[in-house]
């Protein structure tokens, strides 16, 4: 099982839309997340523009996650 709550990471995620009584492929409640899984590095100035490109990339995620793995805060 993969372990979705690991120390010393942040997670930015908005719930944007939310599926109460489940659908026809999952039945239970479950809810569509978008966050961001790849914050931008921290870049240098002797870095060549190839790879100051590249440590500025966000990478984002769209996942549908079940009610009872969601701790609001």
């Amino acid at each position: 099982m993969v372990k979705f709550l690991k120390s010393n990471k942040a997670i930015i995620a908005v719930i944007v839309r939310s599926f109460d009584e489940g659908s026809s492929d999952r039945l239970y409640g479950h809810c569509l997340v978008a966050g961001i899984s790849k914050y931008p590095k921290k870049v240098i100035r002797k870095d060549s523009a190839k790879k100051t490109a590249k440590k500025s990339r966000v990478k984002a995620f769209l996942k549908l996650v079940n009610y009872n793995h969601i701790m609001p805060t």
